[in-house]
């Protein structure tokens, strides 16, 4: 088809720069798929060609599914639709779909040749175009963290010359040698019994006895009941009884008595002398 043809077909169908497809399926396309292809004029024709090449023969480059919000397969793609074909020769420039319910898909077939892509919805065929997202910035390479280094990373496979423990199999010991190991273990649980701090167990009476003659004791020359008693020895033996200390109103008594006996003998010195 030459291009005059193509501008033909453009100039015959209705464009419309804008178009709501919230109801897929109400208005589908009814035109040839080829003559679909030829009115989008800014593809080359030799990639036309090749477009309706391989839609005759049903060879997509990828199934999606249309939700409200994105278009989804092996492949990203830009959630925009764009030169969607209506009835017999219409065309909206745009589409919109805010009015689908989030949770509603539509499967399509997607067709690319270079970077033009068109997608035809399996509910309705309307032929249109979409935009696939480039592979480097529809999922960036993820670079690894710089690995951390680890007890031991630099020794390599390097021998340090470390012996494994040696197995021990109880079956292979003989009849002195096993004796002799249980000695070994019932000493080494003996010293650490001899080793453990014992603890002596011991019962509280259920009533405590207090003294209540105190001042019996102290009469009788046992000594305060919160001291211990004092034992006759030497003046260095810390033990012996400790001579008694006179209170102060006894030096008082002292002096007024021997007051007292030095004035009656004062008086009767005087009489003989009289």
């Amino acid at each position: 088809m030459s291009i005059l043809f193509a501008v033909t077909l453009a100039a015959v169908s209705t464009v419309q720069p804008s178009c709501s497809w919230d109801h897929p399926g109400v208005n589908p396309y009814t035109g040839k798929t080829a003559a679909a292809i030829d009115r989008y004029t800014d593809i080359p024709a030799a990639v036309r060609s090749t477009l309706k090449r391989r839609m005759e023969e049903g060879q997509s480059d990828d199934k999606v599914t249309i939700t409200r919000d994105g278009i989804s397969g092996k492949n990203q793609y830009d959630p925009a639709i764009r030169g969607m074909h209506f009835g017999a020769a219409s065309v909206c420039a745009t589409v919109t779909r805010s009015k689908w319910a989030e949770q509603r898909q539509e499967p399509g077939a997607v067709y690319c040749v270079d970077q033009h892509c068109i997608l035809v919805p399996k509910i309705c065929g309307n032929v249109s175009r979409i935009n696939r997202v480039p592979a480097a910035v529809a999922k960036a390479p993820i670079t690894p963290p710089p690995p951390t280094a680890k007890l031991g990373d630099n020794l390599g496979d390097k021998d340090l010359g470390l012996a494994d423990a040696e197995k021990f199999d109880p079956e292979e010991l003989t009849e002195k040698e096993r004796a002799e190991r249980e000695r070994q273990q019932r000493q080494a649980a003996l010293d650490a019994a001899k080793h453990k701090p014992r603890v002596e167990e011991f019962e509280l009476p259920e009533e405590f006895e207090f003294e209540t003659d105190v001042d019996v004791r102290i009469t009788n020359g046992g000594g305060h009941p919160l001291l211990p008693p004092f034992n006759g020895g030497d003046e260095d033996d810390i033990s012996s009884n400790p001579t008694a200390v006179p209170e102060a109103d006894t030096w008082a008594m002292l002096l007024a008595g021997l007051g007292i006996l030095g004035a009656v003998a004062r008086r009767r010195n005087q009489r003989k002398q009289g």
